[in-house]
């Protein structure tokens, strides 16, 4: 897998979060401070933040706005929950043809193909079937019986998907496969998003949902600070880490579950067992490039604070910090090798 540097995108323009961004927002009445706009908008199902720094307040606008229109555009072409998407148009005529995709979509698919690769199917946008069959994307519990899990398992197989670089297709190799692109598209719309604003030659902060991309540095700082949200107390930290440019990706099932039969199910589901996966209580993973570090914190969370971190720390540019429960029932950190000096524990 290639490393984490960041990506050159142009798009036309027709959880709780995991991670707390130490950042308090700095007023443009402030003497000798930068000057800063924002905004708040409802998309891909979550509120969604772009802040901009810098520049005159018609640029941060018109650069906030541009970004804004980055995400409306990415969640028309790979929502599943839209008719119109083609995301859906794929999942529908996927298995009788190739079909020829978009440049944008086809650079998530192959991100996400390689990502599976890398993780061995820990990651795979091929669980929609088994999404539906949970009831995650409808909102409706249900605990699959076990001939309920057979008929989907070959249907979860992420080398089911067929990509033709040449021709920018691509092609499912059997009926029923259907991609769910909900752990990597955000990623991606918020690195595209970054890039608007770099372009305008700005800095800023971009928040969707559990997906983040620091853009230059805070005004008066030198670094941003990020902190590790205590899956267990929605106040609590259980470190903080100082970076420089980033993008910064959560995963966590603490705050998006089921309930069935008196049972809390996790929405992330592990593709090799299909079952909510129980290794973590969260993953934050830190790249560059904001499509994989999406896709890989989902990955790192299923494959548990041990082979998790092997994998992180096998990918040039990349960092993580899991959180799992430990025996005794605390809340245990485990921090890749790309952070071990510069993440802080917070003393309790």
């Amino acid at each position: 897998m290639r490393s984490c540097h960041r990506r050159a995108w142009t798009l036309p323009l027709p959880l709780l979060v995991a991670i707390v961004l130490m950042l308090l927002r700095v007023a443009a009445a402030h003497a000798g401070q930068t000057a800063e706009s924002h905004q708040y908008r409802y998309m891909m199902g979550t509120s969604i933040q772009v802040q901009a720094f810098g520049g005159d307040e018609a640029t941060r606008r018109a650069a906030i706005d541009e970004a804004f229109a980055a995400f409306a555009e990415i969640d028309r072409l790979m929502s599943n929950y839209r008719d119109d998407s083609e995301l859906t148009r794929l999942n529908r005529d996927g298995a009788r043809d190739a079909v020829a995709v978009s440049e944008p979509m086809f650079a998530v698919l192959d991100a996400a193909r390689r990502v599976s690769a890398a993780s061995s199917g820990a990651f795979d946008i091929t669980v929609g079937p088994l999404v539906r069959l949970w009831g995650f994307h409808d909102k409706a519990p249900h605990i699959p019986t076990d001939v309920e899990l057979a008929a989907v398992r070959p249907l979860v197989d992420y080398r089911g998907v067929l990509l033709d670089a040449e021709h920018r297709t691509a092609h499912f190799a059997r009926p029923g496969v259907e991609l769910d692109l909900g752990g990597i598209a955000k990623g991606f719309a918020v690195e595209i998003a970054g890039a608007v604003l770099r372009r305008k030659g700005l800095s800023g902060f971009i928040d969707a949902g559990g997906n983040q991309y620091l853009l230059g540095t805070p005004p008066g700082k030198r670094t941003w600070t990020i902190g590790i949200k205590d899956p267990d107390a929605r106040d609590r930290v259980l470190g903080v880490v100082e970076t420089g440019e980033i993008s910064v990706s959560t995963s966590s099932d603490s705050y998006n579950y089921l309930v069935a039969n008196g049972r809390r199910y996790g929405h992330i589901l592990d593709p090799r067992t299909l079952q909510p996966s129980t290794e973590s209580l969260s993953a934050t993973v830190l790249c560059r490039d904001g499509t994989l570090a999406d896709a890989m914190s989902k990955a790192a969370f299923i494959l548990g604070p041990k082979a998790g971190l092997v994998l992180v720390d096998s990918l040039p540019d990349m960092s993580a910090v899991i959180a799992f429960r430990k025996s005794d029932g605390s809340v245990g950190v485990a921090v890749s090798q790309g952070l071990a000096r510069s993440y802080r524990p917070t003393p309790h």
